[in-house]
C-alpha cells in the first residue's frame, strides 16, 4: 500500500478519523488501512535513521488501542 506524506501525519489522520467515527460501523477497506499504517509505521520505526521513533510509537499506541476499542 502506498501511503502519501509522512507516516506520522498519517497516523495522526487515521487517528483523527477513528475518534470522530467512534461508535459508526467503518468500512473493512478502512480498517484494513487503518492496520496497514500501524504495520508500516513499525517497519519505519525500526529503521535506525528514523528520528522520530518516540512520536511515531505513541501515535501507533493510539491508534492501536482506538482499533481494539472499537472491537471491529
Amino acid at each position: 500500500m502506498k501511503f502519501h506524506g509522512p507516516i506520522l501525519d498519517n497516523l495522526n489522520n487515521a487517528m483523527a478519523s477513528a475518534r470522530r467515527l467512534r461508535g459508526h460501523p467503518v468500512y473493512k477497506d478502512t480498517l484494513t488501512y487503518w492496520n496497514e499504517l500501524i504495520h508500516e509505521a513499525r517497519r519505519i520505526q525500526r529503521e535506525p535513521a528514523y528520528e522520530q521513533a518516540d512520536l511515531l510509537e505513541a501515535a501507533i499506541v493510539s491508534l492501536e488501542v482506538e482499533l481494539a476499542e472499537r472491537g471491529d
